[in-house]
């Protein structure tokens, strides 16, 4: 009986300490991301974002791209048309820089899967979207790359919050 509490004790204490969910592979940004469960995730193709440089999205509401197809073109501007009561979504850029424009801003120093980068407060990608909160999170990944993942968040819990920070602790880089 001893035996069995000390199993059931050392898999629950594991569990607190590993995250769950599905695996979210963005072979060509160079991470992987275990995204909670009941989340929708994707890696998406820069070439049809406006932006140039989306490189994934992550959100505990079901992501609906606003996209328009012009020929064989896609145009896409926003994850989902408006953020749901208590969502979060995750909106991860990446883009190539040198020298200084590559150097985050000032902020708070936070890691994001083990990685140095700053918490800055806003970045206006998610005022269209019905977003009661913003941040981002900037990480210099190589010294010509430097990625924003940014937040937005319209009312979300502290539950779906802890997901968020769960997330981003675990991102798994696979970059120099």
């Amino acid at each position: 009986m001893r035996l069995a509490i000390a199993v059931a004790i050392s898999l629950a204490l594991a569990a607190c300490s590993q995250p769950t969910g599905n695996v979210l592979d963005v072979a060509r940004a160079g991470f992987r991301v275990t995204v909670p469960h009941g989340w929708d995730a994707r890696g998406t193709d820069r070439a049809e974002w406006a932006d140039e440089d989306t490189v994934a999205l992550f959100a505990s509401q079901p992501l609906d791209p606003q996209c328009e197809a012009a020929g064989s073109a896609v145009n896409c501007t926003t994850p989902v048309a408006s953020l749901a009561e208590g969502a979060v979504l995750v909106w991860w850029l990446s883009e190539n820089c040198a020298g200084a424009s590559c150097e985050p801003p000032n902020g708070e120093r936070v890691l994001v899967g083990g990685r140095p980068a700053t918490r800055i407060a806003t970045s206006h990608l998610c005022d269209s979207l019905g977003a009661t909160a913003e941040h981002a999170y900037l990480v210099t990944v190589t010294p010509q790359r430097l990625d924003a993942i940014v937040v937005c968040e319209r009312s979300a819990t502290d539950e779906t919050k802890a997901r968020l920070l769960d997330m981003l602790e675990h991102v798994s880089w696979q970059t120099p």
